[in-house]
């Protein structure tokens, strides 16, 4: 979904602004640093600073639970989050345990019970300087917060997650594979995709789209692996949340985002990998004039002017789909039918029938779609739980 807009993150960039940066910004100050442990940044220390590691791959809310319990016993007056948009979105959430009127109780409570929660509106409780590890989240930039509990990833949004500094710093991108450099620019190409699918955009807001889609794929495809092609498509990743294009009226308008919101739940997988999976699917149904998906002509419109000359199909599900494989998006592990089945209810509980983000779609919706998806010829193994959680104090 799209965020709350207001007060901007101020956005640093360039190599090794990292370690400048976050001395100056916690300078003279109570600093906590959050940071994913296999994530090598070189970050300051000192007397009044306090580093805190995390598995990303085990976070959920008992995690984010610790991490908030202590957030609140070392109360710092500024958090640098180190990591992937996991990272970021546990350190946003935990830091409202220093709001006043049990912001971070009413949340974690809250997503136990729905799987979208509107926080009060208010400012971040304490300066975030997110440093983002991946690319493609926007999570540096953002409003929006994903926590993992037991009913599946749920949406926290509002002005209080939103970083009041983001750093992005090439040298932090340089681990990154080939595939997950392609991931995060699908990720972020989407974004501004899925946007562009109401019918009831601005001509602003379709300008931004276009010009950001078109910049994204000219960067993925022309030099994504060299350090220049990172730093832009980081850039790119987060000006999705700076311009115009996610500003629209419809806040629920990337209507794929919730079907691959289940499926990675039930099949432990990613989400971009979930959403390579799902979106030519749907864009078939937008395509063939289900409105409940999405407008027809506003996503054939973005999809013609942002493709134009790049040697892809002009139909949007099959452009996309040629887009996917050109690019080497992995296939997601087919579901089983047993596994269609709990995706399909657990998408209509959580965002369909009723709720704004996919009005009108029932579970027999979903399971047309998922028969459609773009599944690999492996099966899902048994046992997808991931590990419990880490969290551990750096002295």
């Amino acid at each position: 979904m799209t965020a709350e807009f207001g007060r901007l993150p101020t956005l640093w960039q360039g190599e090794g602004a990292t370690g400048r940066l976050t001395k100056h910004l916690t300078a003279d100050r109570e600093s906590l640093m959050i940071v994913d442990s296999a994530v090598p940044v070189a970050l300051p220390s000192g007397r009044r600073t306090t580093t805190i590691q995390i598995d990303a791959s085990s976070v959920d809310v008992a995690a984010v639970v610790e991490l908030a319990r202590q957030i609140v016993r070392r109360s710092p007056s500024v958090i640098v989050a180190v990591g992937g948009g996991t990272v970021l979105d546990a350190s946003k959430i935990a830091a409202l345990a220093l709001a006043r009127g049990r912001v971070f109780d009413f949340a974690i409570g809250h997503a136990s019970r729905s799987a979208l929660t509107l926080l009060p509106h208010a400012l971040p409780p304490v300066d975030i300087i997110a440093v983002p590890t991946t690319l493609g989240t926007s999570s540096e930039t953002n409003s929006v917060g994903v926590l993992r509990n037991d009913s599946g990833y749920r949406l926290i949004v509002g002005l209080a997650l939103r970083p009041r500094h983001a750093i992005i710093d090439p040298g932090n991108l340089a681990s990154l594979t080939h595939a997950a450099v392609r991931e995060g620019a699908l990720e972020a190409f989407l974004r501004v995709a899925g946007a562009s699918t109401s019918s009831r955009r601005s001509a602003r807001q379709n300008r931004d789209a276009v010009a950001l889609g078109r910049a994204v794929l000219d960067s993925a495809t022309r030099d994504p692996d060299s350090r220049g092609g990172r730093m832009r498509l980081a850039r790119l990743s987060a000006a999705t949340q700076r311009s115009a294009a996610l500003r629209g009226p419809d806040p629920y308008s990337a209507r794929h985002w919730y079907a691959a919101n289940e499926i990675a739940f039930v099949l432990r997988i990613r989400k971009i990998v979930a959403t390579a999976a799902v979106i030519a699917a749907v864009w078939r149904r937008v395509c063939a004039g289900d409105v409940r998906w999405g407008d027809r002509e506003s996503l054939q419109d973005f999809w013609v002017n942002v493709v134009g000359g790049m040697a892809l199909p002009l139909d949007p599900p099959t452009g996309i789909e040629a887009l996917i494989e050109r690019w080497g998006i992995e296939r997601a592990p087919r579901p089983s039918p047993d596994d269609i089945d709990r995706i399909s209810v657990a998408t209509e509980r959580a965002w369909g029938r009723r709720h704004p983000m996919l009005p009108g779609l029932l579970a027999d919706d979903f399971r047309d779609v998922l028969h459609d998806s773009r599944w690999s010829s492996e099966l899902v193994g048994p046992d997808r739980r991931p590990p419990m959680s880490v969290a551990k104090e750096v002295n």
